[in-house]
């Protein structure tokens, strides 16, 4: 039942209009309730994006993340960001001071196993099916990121 309710949680989340309040940290989240959103949200692009706080590539493209997330209508596109960060208080201030306008979470430990994350940043696309189209480590620059979304728009639903 709590599993359940959490998975609730975050699909509230991830599906929650863009602004500053989707930001909002929801405690520790496990990797089956990451795949959990990604399947609630079939029928739009799920963009998940795993950093952390002391990650300079990292924090190079999140500035590029929360614009794309304004170019693109929250009803076609669902942003998740999933911070790597060990220390919790980091971890807090860092979504603090930083300008999110999609929901963030902090990485229970299974969370990396489950992604096959090896290193970071990194970034999973996943089409309106559910399909993961995009795995891609390393820093992805804004306009590679809107022209894998723009294709997943696209592209008639397999």
């Amino acid at each position: 039942m709590r599993k359940r309710l959490f998975a609730v949680l975050l699909l509230a989340l991830a599906l929650a209009p863009a602004g500053r309040a989707a930001a909002q940290d929801a405690g520790p989240i496990h990797g089956q309730a990451v795949l959990d959103a990604i399947v609630a949200a079939q029928g739009k692009v799920v963009v998940v994006d795993f950093f952390a706080s002391w990650c300079r590539p990292c924090l190079m493209e999140i500035p590029d993340f929360i614009e794309a997330r304004k170019h693109f209508p929250a009803d076609k596109v669902v942003f998740i960001g999933i911070s790597l960060d060990q220390d919790q208080g980091e971890y807090a201030r860092f979504v603090k001071q930083t300008p999110f306008n999609f929901p963030v979470h902090l990485a229970d430990p299974d969370v990396m196993a489950a992604f096959g994350v090896k290193m970071i940043p990194k970034t999973l696309i996943y089409d309106v099916t559910g399909q993961q189209a995009v795995n891609h480590s390393g820093y992805m620059p804004g306009e590679q990121l809107r022209q894998a979304i723009d294709g997943l728009l696209q592209a008639p639903p397999q």
